[in-house]
């Protein structure tokens, strides 16, 4: 092998030296030049990885280094594995570069759209009872601090709605939910329902109601987030997301604050159109098993949404979900099953 030309560094001054590399089959890889005479066994020599023809680093074991630009040789010398060559070649053509990043974007796309969500649903479902009680207690804490207000509701009315909850909850649909009742003051009428089986409703949506069994549609629709584990999807997906930015990046410093933004992620973030549907067909089908006619759905949903096209200053966030029309013509629609 021919020697390999070379600049060599101490490691303890920035000066440089121009050298020569030669494998000698006693002393191992010698580096000769300038004041330079040392030798190393070639396995305690590291090579830096080859990347494109930008120039390649050999560290010694004393802490000098040499850096040169003949990558080939250095492949040779290390007796480089027919990948790490392929690789190079791969690297070395612009066509199979703009490929790789192609390729690149297409699994981040299909992993942020197929397999997260995916991820995140068996995730929720086998997530213990006291990590969801923890979520639903912190997120009720940080709406109770920074957007509602006690209920002004007179107590019997209130001990009526919960009753009404509890009816509900006592059969196959329900499994011990809690119900909240609050003003929703700038968020108007709404109702959500957070993890450990807590729904929130509003006296705003209360208000708006024309019967008792408008609000029940809109609790079976909550209920239906719940029985789906959609709060808890979202958080996942949004954290989720979140990490497989960071690591393509190479940033993970800000992966342990996503459990702490959790709470914020279900204040700030509509659910899914899917998720949407799921809960309201699951709330039709209950209807339709107790004889509630959808219009009923239908009827809220719409003076809902009267409600906040009329009211600027409600936020994006808890103020309707999305497709409102969609939704209304669909539980118009819908047929028993």
């Amino acid at each position: 092998m021919s020697g390999i030309q070379a600049l060599y560094f101490d490691g303890k001054s920035s000066d440089r030296r121009s050298v020569v590399l030669e494998l000698d089959p006693r002393r191992g890889l010698c580096v000769r030049g300038d004041g330079v005479d040392a030798a190393w066994p070639l396995p305690d020599v590291r090579a830096s990885e080859r990347i494109g023809n930008s120039r390649r680093r050999l560290y010694f074991p004393d802490g000098s280094q040499c850096e040169t630009a003949d990558n080939d040789a250095v492949d040779a010398l290390f007796d480089a594995p027919p990948a790490a060559r392929l690789l190079h070649r791969w690297e070395s053509r612009l066509g199979y570069a703009l490929a790789a990043v192609a390729i690149t974007m297409a699994a981040a796309w299909a992993a942020v759209v197929w397999g997260i969500p995916a991820l995140a649903k068996q995730v929720a479902f086998a997530l213990p009872v006291a990590t969801e009680k923890l979520i639903g207690r912190d997120a009720l804490a940080a709406l109770d601090k920074y957007v509602l207000t006690p209920s002004q509701l007179p107590p019997e009315r209130q001990d009526a709605l919960r009753k009404l909850l509890a009816r509900m909850s006592a059969g196959p649909d329900g499994d011990g939910y809690r119900l909240e009742l609050r003003r929703g003051g700038r968020v108007g009428a709404n109702a959500l329902a957070l993890p450990a089986g807590i729904i929130v409703m509003t006296d705003e949506l209360v208000e708006l109601s024309k019967d008792d069994r408008e609000l029940e549609a809109v609790l079976a629709h909550e209920i239906g987030h719940l029985r789906q584990r959609h709060i808890l999807r979202h958080v996942l997906e949004d954290s989720g997301t979140a990490l497989l930015i960071a690591f393509s990046l190479g940033d993970l410093t800000s992966a342990t604050t996503l459990a702490a933004a959790a709470p914020t992620v279900l204040l700030q973030a509509k659910f899914s159109r899917d998720f949407e549907r799921e809960a309201d067909d699951y709330a039709l089908d209950y209807m339709a098993r107790r004889g509630i006619p959808p219009e009923k759905f239908a009827a809220i949903l719409q003076r809902m949404e009267e409600k906040r096209q009329g009211d600027k200053d409600i936020p994006d966030f808890l103020s309707s979900h999305p497709a409102t029309r969609e939704r209304i013509e669909r539980a118009r629609e819908h047929r028993a099953p």
